[in-house]
């Protein structure tokens, strides 16, 4: 867990990652919902698809740092 600070508030990580994960799964289903329409509108796929990706690089960065604690050091061996 790391904590964010934005602005004078502190924020935990994993509960912003969870929050981002749900938006991911809504997107997801949002978007294979809308593919499934007989006349899909592109455009509106493709804003759901970039709002997708903005938050599948922020959940990548909250989740760098803990994956970075759990990968060994190179040149250590367990």
């Amino acid at each position: 867990m790391t904590i964010l600070n934005i602005g004078t508030e502190a924020f935990n990580s994993t509960e912003v990652a969870e929050k981002v994960q749900a938006d991911i799964s809504f997107l997801l289903s949002r978007i294979a919902l809308l593919q499934e329409q007989p006349n899909p509108n592109p455009v509106i796929i493709q804003t759901y698809q970039e709002m997708l990706e903005s938050r599948q690089a922020v959940l990548d960065w909250l989740t760098q740092d803990q994956r970075n604690l759990i990968q060994p050091a190179a040149g250590t061996s367990h």
